[in-house]
């Protein structure tokens, strides 16, 4: 079966997918096309393709370093901090930001330093506060760089009174 077009029917037809296809088109650079903070539309030179890559980089670190600091908080937050644990997310920490944009790197630096302190703080070398000092900073940097996002660590673990520094043991009971 063959479907046979005119002339003025061939033209119609080619329109209207033209039609659809910039109809596509225009939605798609709705979505893609950088604004400035007034919410104009820029142009996409090559620098500004550049730096849009640069910024969107930087915001998926960030996201990903406020997570990990939530994994630090959380370890800080036990009574009872087990040590293992605390090794393996600071393994994982160092592992994950040894490299990454230079706009994260103050934050990234202050997070494994966290990370650190931390393991340190579980196995008795310092002080759970001088580790509790350490992920308050880490946040702060976090914090600087994610001014404008959310979520953000919203809650430091306060520092324990000096009679409880000593961690006893997690008991379970069946």
């Amino acid at each position: 079966m063959d479907i046979e077009l005119e002339g003025g029917s061939a033209i119609a037809v080619i329109i209207v997918i033209l039609l659809i296809l910039l109809l596509i088109f225009g939605l798609v650079g709705k979505f893609v096309t950088p604004v400035d903070a007034a919410g104009d539309s820029q142009w996409l030179s090559p620098a500004r393709w550049a730096a849009y890559k640069l910024q969107k980089e930087a915001r998926k670190e960030t996201e990903m370093m406020i997570r990990d600091a939530r994994r630090i908080q959380a370890i800080l937050e036990k009574d009872a901090p087990d040590p293992v644990e605390a090794m393996l997310v600071a393994q994982d920490i160092y592992a994950t930001y040894q490299s990454g944009s230079s706009a994260t790197a103050a934050a990234r630096n202050a997070l494994i330093a966290a990370a650190e302190a931390t393991v340190r703080a579980t196995v008795g070398e310092i002080s759970r506060d001088q580790a509790i000092a350490a992920y308050e900073q880490a946040v702060e940097r976090i914090n600087a760089l994610s001014t404008s996002m959310s979520p953000q660590p919203d809650y430091v673990p306060t520092p324990t009174p000096t009679k409880s520094a000593v961690y006893t043991p997690l008991q379970l009971h069946p």
